[in-house]
């Protein structure tokens, strides 16, 4: 099972999200994401959150949808989403709208990797590329030239890279320190590895 979660981050394209609807079982809407779902005429299977973002206007509208509301400050509106993939089964998560309009919110949706790591595999998708944790060890299909980013949410130690321009060997990355942005493949696969620490991979999509 896939689920496609909408956040109220930045708004994409109709066509950006109905390409990625294509691929899901769920679409569901962490609060002010229905918002957008109206705005580009999706239509969710379910809306969940503390409803303090969403308008009444898109509650009146979405009255047919099922509409979850959890009053709980200590989790933000899109682990709550999160939360009830993992509850109903659902491993494979996308996420749109998780970046966007208020920094605060785009860099505390930034902990879901770390927070969700062992339950959920995650990926923040917008229309300049994707976004996804790793756990020691990924081989990505490549194409030669592809911008790939290494963005480390605490320290990372032992960091190694193949077949990467600014190849990493056993390094460290931490953010203040030593980052690993705008990367190139030089190959057909790009493989990198860590021993310890929680490690982000930003792939940029190709025009």
């Amino acid at each position: 099972m896939k689920a496609l979660i909408i956040a109220n981050g930045e708004i994409p394209s109709q066509k950006f999200i109905r390409r990625l609807i294509k691929g899901v079982n769920v679409v569901i809407c962490a609060d002010g994401g229905a918002n957008t779902a109206r705005k580009l005429k999706i239509l969710p299977d379910l809306i969940i959150g503390d409803f303090d973002s969403i308008a009444k206007s898109s509650i009146k509208y979405f009255k047919g949808i099922q509409q979850i509301v959890i009053n709980d400050q200590d989790s933000t509106d899109l682990e709550k989403a999160i939360k009830y993939c993992i509850e109903n089964n659902i491993s494979d998560i996308d996420i749109v709208g998780a970046s966007g309009k208020r920094t605060d919110h785009t860099v505390g949706n930034l902990g879901c990797f770390k927070k969700f790591k062992k339950l959920a595999n995650l990926r923040m998708i917008d229309e300049n590329g994707i976004l996804f944790g790793i756990d020691k060890f990924v081989r990505l299909k490549t194409s030669i030239g592809e911008i790939i980013s290494l963005i480390p949410l605490n320290r990372c130690v032992g960091v190694k890279t193949k077949n990467l321009k600014y190849k990493l060997n056993g390094e460290t990355l931490e953010i203040g320190v030593r980052e690993g942005t705008h990367n190139i493949a030089t190959g057909k696969f790009v493989e990198v590895s860590l021993k310890k620490g929680d490690l982000l991979i930003y792939r940029l999509l190709r025009d």
